[in-house]
C-alpha cells in the first residue's frame, strides 16, 4: 500500500528553508561586518603636526680676576715699612692699594709671614694692626694707623693679616699695615732684625 504524505496547509513547510536561508544570510553578514569593522581599527594611522621656535645670538665670555698690589702683581723692594735702630714703644706704618684689575669680583685675603735669621725671633714679638686708613698719621718711628682695627685682622706676624674681603671688577682698596714693638719688648731682642712679607690671594669664589 503506497503511503502519501500530506502536505501542510498554507505551504508552510516549504517556506522554513527560505527563513532558514535568509537567517544563515544574516549571520554572514555579521560577521563579515565584525571582519571589516576590525580591520579599520587595526589599519589606521595618525598624523600630528608639529613646529619649532629656536633661540640664536647667545654669547658668553669668561671673566678675569686680576688681584693687584700698588697697580702691580709684585712689589719688590718696599721699604715704606722699613725701620732701622727700631726701640720698644717705636712704630711703623705703611698703606696698600689694593685693586682688581679684572673683568670679574674677586674675594681675597691677606697674611703676613716673617723671618727669623737670627733665632732671636723680633718677629713673634712685634704687633700688627690692619686699618681702613687711606694715610697714615705721624712719620719715622712714631708712623701709625690710627683708625679702628679691621674686625677679624690679625695681630702678629706669620698669620692672616686681612679677613675675605670682596673688590668689583676694576675697583680698589686701602689697607694701612702697622708693625709695633711693644714696650715690653724683651732686652734679649736688641739688634735683632727680621723680613717681612705681605701677600694677599684672591679666588673667584665669592661664597
Amino acid at each position: 500500500m503506497s503511503q502519501h504524505r500530506a502536505e501542510p496547509r498554507g505551504g508552510r513547510r516549504a517556506a522554513r528553508p527560505a527563513r532558514r536561508a535568509l537567517w544563515r544570510t544574516g549571520r554572514f553578514r555579521a560577521a563579515v561586518g565584525l571582519v571589516l569593522l576590525g580591520g579599520v581599527a587595526t589599519t589606521g594611522t595618525w598624523a600630528y603636526w608639529t613646529d619649532e621656535a629656536t633661540v640664536t645670538g647667545a654669547s658668553l665670555t669668561a671673566g678675569t680676576i686680576d688681584l693687584k698690589v700698588n697697580t702691580v702683581d709684585q712689589v719688590t723692594g718696599y721699604a715704606a715699612l722699613n725701620l732701622g735702630a727700631m726701640v720698644p714703644g717705636n712704630t711703623s706704618a705703611a698703606v696698600l692699594t689694593i685693586g682688581n684689575s679684572g673683568t670679574a669680583p674677586v674675594r681675597f685675603t691677606g697674611a703676613s709671614t716673617a723671618t727669623n735669621p737670627d733665632t732671636k725671633n723680633l718677629a713673634g714679638a712685634l704687633q700688627v694692626k690692619a686699618t681702613a686708613d687711606t694715610a697714615v698719621t705721624g712719620s719715622g718711628s712714631s708712623a701709625t694707623c690710627s683708625g679702628t682695627a679691621i674686625a677679624g685682622s690679625g695681630t702678629a706676624l706669620n698669620a692672616a693679616l686681612l679677613p675675605a674681603r670682596t673688590l668689583t671688577a676694576g675697583s680698589t682698596w686701602k689697607v694701612c699695615v702697622q708693625v709695633t714693638l711693644p714696650t715690653n719688648a724683651a732686652s734679649s731682642l736688641q739688634g735683632g732684625t727680621t723680613a717681612v712679607t705681605l701677600s694677599f690671594t684672591g679666588s673667584s669664589d665669592l661664597s
